[in-house]
């Protein structure tokens, strides 16, 4: 099995500590601080994402654009011009213009921060093995991403 094969296995088993192992010096070349609560590598990918709140009087969900700041296999990091309801799980598709795909996943938003300098918010989300999502496909993507 190949260093790449091996970590597409670790991502898809969701076995993080392997993971981690394969990129701990990435990541401390990287300087992440021991405050980080999230356990996996993550990629600096600026992608769209589209968070669907809960629909509206007249049926229509509200749509929130926000760019992704970092990403990984269950999880990522977004900015949005306003702030979304923590502990709450919604619907997201994430764009990535770049290689022309587009992921639709399940997602719980885990904190909501305000960025007083800029007036945008800061997003957690954590991201669910759910089926008749994209997730499956979501792994390879980010397997794929850090082999190359």
């Amino acid at each position: 099995m190949t260093s790449a094969d091996s970590l597409h296995y670790s991502l898809m088993r969701n076995d993080t500590h392997s993971f981690i192992n394969h990129f701990m010096d990435s990541a401390m070349a990287n300087n992440y601080s021991d405050s980080e609560q999230r356990q996996e590598f993550r990629l600096d990918n600026q992608l769209t994402v589209i968070i669907e709140l809960d629909s509206s009087a007249s049926g229509d969900p509200t749509l929130v654009v926000t760019q992704s700041l970092d990403i990984s296999a269950n999880g990522l990091r977004v900015i949005a011009t306003q702030a979304v309801a923590t502990d709450i799980i919604l619907r997201c598709c994430i764009r990535d213009t770049e290689h022309n795909r587009q992921f639709l996943l399940v997602t719980e938003v885990k904190w909501c921060r305000p960025q007083a300098a800029t007036g945008d918010y800061l997003l957690g989300l954590s991201l669910f093995d759910s089926d008749g999502t994209d997730i499956v496909a979501w792994k390879e993507f980010i397997a794929q991403m850090c082999t190359d």
